[in-house]
């Protein structure tokens, strides 16, 4: 768990670690494969679903193998477990059965959360970056978020103000204006 005041730099300290941003100073280094959830998540004008979830074009290419419309480039870069691992990610998200093909605008903004957070998942990145996750859940998708967390099996990271998140982590980082201080165990302890 990542916490600090708004204003110190935690949302500038993740686009570094996605290199979004270069450092000012030294330098970051990532090995492995980053799922980033930000925390503006408006979803862009004709988006659907399957757009939110970053699968549109990947779908679409198992669609043109399936019709026997595929080129080689389309045979060799086919995803073949993708459909299967959406199911999942989705109906561990609590949309399971949602329309690929529906605009991502008709979704609420927990939705689009949740979609995005599925996309994720279905993705299988070695990290899982998050954050602000709970700005636009209710409590029972806060709920489910926390669950979801709970049995990732990946590393996180999560930049939150929500007490109740930050009491599932493993460990927090308060980030101020003098630096980066680690604390192991949950928010309770780092409170202490």
């Amino acid at each position: 768990g990542l916490v600090g005041r708004n204003g110190v730099g935690k949302s500038t300290l993740l686009r570094i670690v996605t290199g979004e941003l270069a450092p000012t100073g030294g330098s970051a280094t990532v090995r492995g494969r980053l799922g980033v959830l930000p925390q503006a998540l408006e979803p862009p004008p004709g988006a659907s679903v399957a757009d939110l979830l970053g699968v549109a074009e990947a779908l679409a290419r198992l669609k043109r193998v399936e019709a026997g419309e595929g080129t080689p480039d389309d045979l060799a870069e086919a995803d073949w477990g993708l459909e299967a691992r959406l199911d999942a990610a989705l109906a561990e998200v609590d949309l399971a059965g949602v329309d690929l093909a529906r605009p991502a605008a008709s979704l609420s903004g927990g939705q689009v959360t949740r979609a995005r957070l599925a996309g994720l998942l279905a993705s299988e990145p070695d990290l899982l970056i998050l954050d602000e996750p709970t700005n636009n859940l209710d409590a029972a998708a806060r709920d489910l978020l926390a669950g979801v967390l709970g049995r990732w099996k990946g590393g996180a990271i999560v930049v939150s103000h929500d007490r109740a998140l930050l009491r599932q982590m493993d460990r927090i980082v308060e980030l101020t204006t003098l630096g980066a201080q680690v604390y192991g165990g949950d928010y309770d302890l780092y409170a202490e």
